[in-house]
């Protein structure tokens, strides 16, 4: 799993054959990735389905937010929207969830199909990126991914879903950036056959940990999720140098998440690289008698 903060914040390509990819980029699986396309401009909250193929899995009503909304009570305008302030990664568009509710277990969900279903024992990276609207009282430690083989639902109530998600933020680690995007990202072999996409929290009440949020609406965490992606990848875990010296083979978001400096593409921990080069002291006799 990855996650990688800059302002961005500080976290099946099939032809016939599978290939592997030789560009930094892959084709991205997720239709209307960044919430740009819509059937209507939405007027209100609790329109996720005008950012077609996106639906709500569960009774949850997740949001669509565009810069097409009107700016009149109840906005879901974009930057500006009774939310908050945000603007949008790409484009004018995005997406809008609460993962945690004054109500008991009730969590929202965004859901869409793939393009074309996920090749087994392949390689893909998945990527999202999430705001913290300013208006929340609380922020939440995980938010991820879960591919699925068909549509999750539709689900009758508005409870956490009962999956594991194959890409999620780490715990303890709260996604409290409200003025920039955050990454989740993780690399997901896949089984074969998964055709859908559904962001959220799939953890309870009970199992999320929370830290005050920057708002007071009393309605819990809301946030804001653009740009997500599912593209054929390569793992490219690297060395990653802690301020002790050690060395752990992560990806280059996680390992600046934990503090880390990534080594660089390629590099290993053996023999371990984060080891400052020891400097031998010698006198200028020594120096020249190597030298004569």
């Amino acid at each position: 799993m990855v996650l990688r903060f800059d302002r961005i914040a500080a976290l099946g390509l099939v032809c016939g054959v599978l290939m592997a990819p030789t560009a930094a980029h892959a084709v991205n699986l997720v239709p209307n990735g960044s919430f740009e396309s819509y059937v209507s401009c939405p007027t209100s909250f609790t329109q996720l389905y005008q950012a077609a193929p996106w639906n709500a899995p569960t009774t949850g009503t997740s949001d669509y937010l565009n810069a097409c909304a009107p700016v009149s009570f109840p906005s879901v305008n974009v930057p500006q929207n009774e939310q908050g302030y945000q603007t949008a990664l790409s484009g004018v568009g995005y997406a809008g969830l609460i993962p945690l509710s004054a109500a008991a277990d009730y969590r929202e969900y965004v859901q869409a199909p793939l393009t074309s279903p996920l090749v087994a024992n392949a390689s893909y990276l998945v990527k999202f990126y999430v705001s913290l609207a300013d208006s929340s009282i609380l922020a939440i430690d995980r938010l991820g991914a879960y591919l699925s083989v068909g549509p999750v639902g539709p689900v009758g109530n508005y409870a956490p879903l009962a999956v594991t998600p194959q890409v999620e933020s780490p715990a303890n680690v709260y996604l409290t950036n409200s003025t920039a995007w955050t990454l989740v990202s993780g690399v997901v072999v896949a089984s074969g056959g998964e055709d859908h996409i559904v962001i959220g929290s799939f953890r309870d009440d009970a199992s999320t940990a929370t830290v005050p949020g920057p708002g007071l609406w009393p309605g819990g965490a809301y946030y804001y999720v653009d740009d997500v992606s599912v593209e054929l990848a390569l793992p490219t875990e690297q060395a990653c140098c802690m301020s002790d010296n050690s060395c752990s083979m992560q990806f280059p978001g996680e390992c600046t998440l934990l503090g880390g400096t990534p080594g660089g593409s390629g590099t290993t921990c053996t023999p371990n690289p984060c080891v400052p080069t020891k400097t031998h002291l010698k006198s200028w006799g020594a120096v020249k008698t190597i030298y004569r």
